[in-house]
């Protein structure tokens, strides 16, 4: 950062030198060659917008430097004492110019010329008062030194006139330039700006040499470059203005030429300050129009946005009170079909209990012991079916409370199928069923909870040996799945028509029918399957044909 500051003074100073070199040679006037155009009090103010107060010794040197030729070449008889002296002073009202612009510009101007007010304080105190107070200043510190012994009091007058404006105008035309164009890169040049900035200096000089009456024309197109480019093509083409416009007086051209040279630099300047105060003017209330109409865009999309924002989490909520309404219909649905189950298929089981151990309490001494047997076995049947569904009950409540432990690891299937058909051979020799068990080695063992597929398989089977007839089949089967394995419990028994297939798997629609010799259920046990085999990530599903048989399948995906 040192060095970019050092490289930064370094060249302040040299433009400085340079426009005022520009100044002295091609915006002077005689005999004092003070310019009508001074650039160089811009350049000082643009250094202490750099620096601080810290340029002023720069704006010393630099105008010590840059006046000395000119003071000494149309000095009146003084001494070396008294002309470098005089030189010293100038210097010392250029750093003061500077000092005091800079000052007004920390006093009054607070948006960096965004506004119409900044731009207003800035030609009153910053350009025009600053440069009014140093240029009376210097008209004193000159006169005393006797640099205007030939000139009359209404001519040192409009010297000091001309040569205040013509630091107004340095002032007025760099610092915006270099407000507008101080953070640009040489990739955001618009060469539409360049070839516009041609076409206005081309145009100009046409008007100039061929038809100066028409120099108006210039302003119209200023401010369409204004309006295309917004302040930075304004400031541009302000400066190429007075540029050329300067340069071509002083060649003895153009609409400001009267018969002294005097008349017509205040002609000139007379025309171009409102002219250009003008063009910015009007630039910078379209710029300021755009950035308004910017803002309120920018705030209708933000409340456009939040609009949306409040629209959808209202939506958001409705649908949460939809899903919510609905698993509390869902709830409500289950828990009316859970005490169905229990006034009805927990009821009759006990019914029948209460009644058989009743007779058999009061008319004990009047039955036999094969009799006592018999009623002791159907009690026997009676408890057992209880006990099953309480298990089925009891399982089914910890799923949907999510209290079901789930242990997957990894199990023998083939062994686990062969346990559960052991338990029921006595069913399936009775009914003469063949049972045949087709589980490839390699689908033995599969991950999965033990005691939870034991459920399934003992409820799929037992459901293929209630619903298959005498000397009928079933089939326990595994395969490969694309991404797990296919378990399937096939039989030829009664099978089902389309509309009890649908109602498979469902609370809300259950399905109870009576086995072949009576058996009883609640249609629960597949409502078991169903949550167990989800807990495992996998799905069951079921096919089947009125008096072809059913194929019961469920699919577990491979662990991940």
């Amino acid at each position: 950062m040192r060095w970019k500051s050092i490289f930064k003074a370094i060249f302040l100073f040299s433009v400085y030198i340079a426009t005022a070199k520009l100044g002295m040679s091609y915006f002077a006037f005689h005999p004092m060659n003070l310019a009508v155009l001074w650039i160089p009090s811009g350049i000082g103010l643009i250094g202490c917008l750099f620096f601080g107060y810290k340029f002023i010794p720069i704006v010393w040197l630099a105008s010590f430097l840059a006046n000395k030729d000119g003071l000494i070449s149309s000095h009146n008889n003084l001494t070396d004492f008294q002309l470098y002296l005089s030189i010293c002073l100038t210097a010392s009202v250029d750093a003061f110019q500077s000092a005091l612009a800079y000052f007004f510009w920390h006093l009054k101007i607070r948006k960096n010329l965004t506004s119409s007010k900044d731009n207003f304080y800035f030609i009153v105190y910053v350009a025009f008062l600053s440069s009014l107070v140093s240029i009376l200043i210097l008209g004193f510190i000159l006169n005393s030194f006797g640099y205007f012994t030939k000139l009359s009091d209404s001519e040192i007058f409009r010297t000091l006139l001309v040569i205040t404006f013509g630091d107004t105008i340095g002032i007025f035309i760099t610092v915006p330039l270099f407000m507008a164009w101080r953070k640009v890169v040489w990739k955001e040049i618009s060469p539409q700006l360049v070839v516009w900035i041609v076409v206005f200096v081309s145009i100009q000089a046409v008007i100039v040499y061929q038809f100066p009456f028409l120099f108006f024309l210039s302003f119209l197109i200023l401010i369409y470059i204004g309006y295309k480019f917004q302040i930075k093509g304004v400031t541009l083409g302000v400066l190429f203005l007075y540029l050329s416009s300067v340069i071509m007086t002083r060649m003895g051209v153009g609409p400001f030429i009267q018969p002294g040279t005097f008349d017509s630099y205040i002609y000139l300047i007379s025309f171009l300050i409102p002219f250009a105060i003008l063009a910015e003017f009007i630039t910078l209330q379209y710029q300021r129009l755009l950035a308004n109409r910017f803002e309120l865009e920018k705030k209708v999309l933000d409340r456009t946005k939040l609009l949306r924002a409040q629209v959808y989490e209202k939506n958001q909520a409705i649908d949460a009170l939809h899903k919510s309404e609905t698993l509390l219909s869902e709830s409500n649905r289950t828990k009316d079909i859970f005490f169905s189950i229990i006034a009805h298929d927990l009821r009759n089981p006990l019914g029948s209990f209460k009644q058989i151990t009743e007779l058999l309490y009061s008319e004990f001494d009047t039955y036999s012991n094969s009799e006592k047997k018999e009623i002791i076995f159907e009690i026997q049947n009676a408890a057992s079916r209880v006990y099953s569904l309480l298990v089925q009950l009891l399982d089914w409540a910890r799923t949907q409370t999510g209290n079901m432990p789930f242990r997957p690891k990894e199990i023998n299937l083939r062994s686990i199928v062969s346990k559960i058909t052991d338990q029921m051979l006595g069913s399936v020799q009775k009914k003469g069923i063949r049972l045949s068990i087709e589980i490839p080695e390699k689908f033995s063992f599969i991950y999965a909870d033990s005691e939870m597929i034991q459920a399934v398989l003992r409820n799929l089977i037992s459901n293929s040996i209630k619903f298959t007839n005498e000397n009928g089949w079933i089939q326990i089967s595994a395969s490969e799945e694309e991404d797990g394995v296919r378990i399937e419990c096939k039989d030829n028994g009664v099978g089902m028509d389309a509309a009890d297939l649908e109602k498979l798997f469902r609370l809300d629609a259950q399905l109870t029918s009576i086995g072949l010799e009576g058996e009883k259920g609640t249609g629960l046990g597949l409502i078991l399957c169903h949550e167990f085999i989800k807990l495992h990530g996998g799905e069951i599903w079921a096919t089947s044909e009125k008096g072809k048989g059913t194929t019961v399948s469920f699919r577990l995906p491979d662990p991940k």
